[in-house]
């Protein structure tokens, strides 16, 4: 009966952190899922705004550094969560933006490449998490 008593408990002990290890695991699992779907999200709403911006002066409004700031405010919150990579791309549609808001735009300027590099860098950053987020199953 003593035996049998002791088997019990070590299979409950057993059984509690197995159990913990694995709530301790899906909680992990459930933070890299938000911070994926967090950064999607950031990065949508700024290349909506950074081709919003466009779409603005294409149509003829006029030229101010406001229209910006949308753009600037979502690189602010893109400087706190991001790669290195994503940032310098992000930085690079940001000047854009400017430039095309200042007193005069550069005619050069090569706003489907910079957004590309952009979503490129930011594709890259979002696969390294879902990748890390594998890894830790």
């Amino acid at each position: 009966m003593i035996a049998t008593l002791g088997a019990s408990a070590v299979a409950v002990v057993g059984s509690f952190y197995v159990g913990r290890g694995m709530r301790s695991q899906e909680w992990k699992l459930s933070l890299v899922r938000e911070r994926l779907l967090e950064r999607q999200r950031l990065y949508a709403r700024f290349i909506a705004e950074a081709d919003r911006n466009l779409l603005l002066l294409l149509s003829g409004k006029e030229a101010h550094v406001d229209n910006v700031m949308p753009v600037l405010a979502l690189y602010a919150e893109i400087s706190l969560l991001s790669t290195e990579a994503v940032l310098q791309g992000a930085k690079r549609v940001c000047d854009l933006a400017i430039s095309a808001n200042g007193q005069e735009p550069d005619p050069q300027s090569d706003h489907y490449g910079v957004r590309s590099a952009f979503v490129e860098a930011a594709r890259s950053e979002l696969a390294a998490l879902e990748t890390d987020a594998l890894l830790f199953r």
